[in-house]
Parts: C-alpha cells; sequence; structure tokens
C-alpha cells in the first residue's frame, strides 16, 4: 500500500487539479532536500517533480489554421475599375483625326 502523500501527488496528477499539483511540487521539492534522503528516493522524487510540473504545464494554444479569403461579390469581365485616361485614349475622337 502508498503512503498516503505519494497518493496524493498520483491523484493530483491524474486529476490535474491545480491547487493539488501545486502542494505537490511543493512536496517533491521538499523530499528532495531531506538530508536524510537516500539517493533512490532522491531521484524517485526528481522524477516525480517532473510529471507534476508537466501537469501544471498549460496545454498548447489550439492550432489556427487560416480561413480562406472571401470572394468578391462582382467578377468576371468588364467589371472591374474603369480608367478615364485610358477608355479616352481608346475611342476614336473626331477633333483628333480632322
Amino acid at each position: 500500500m502508498l503512503p498516503s502523500e505519494v497518493r496524493r501527488v498520483q491523484t493530483a496528477i491524474d486529476n490535474k487539479n491545480a491547487k493539488e499539483l501545486e502542494w505537490s511540487l511543493w512536496y517533491c521539492r521538499m523530499r528532495q532536500t531531506v538530508s536524510s534522503a537516500r539517493p533512490a528516493d532522491a531521484k524517485y522524487w526528481r522524477a516525480m517533480e517532473a510529471e507534476v510540473e508537466a501537469a501544471l504545464a498549460p496545454p498548447p494554444p489550439p492550432k489556427v489554421y487560416p480561413a480562406k479569403k472571401k470572394k468578391k461579390g462582382v467578377r468576371g469581365l468588364g467589371f472591374g475599375p474603369v480608367d478615364e485616361n485610358a477608355e479616352a485614349s481608346t475611342e476614336p475622337s473626331g477633333e483628333e483625326t480632322a
């Protein structure tokens, strides 16, 4: 049977409860700094701390894909902008030829 603190840390990781994860992070760090901790214990609590930090980290932002541009309402031949100078030069004028 697991000690209650270990169960509490595991439950916090499973449920992703923010307050419990913060307590678990503190607890893992405290267990590593205890002078009587064996190297194997310190290694275990370091690994648990990494798991708690991973669970505490915010999820990556959702991917946003670019939306399609809306097509212009009027499309087709002859509906573009009209340049007045180009229109005047293409029409034959009686004054210029006379």
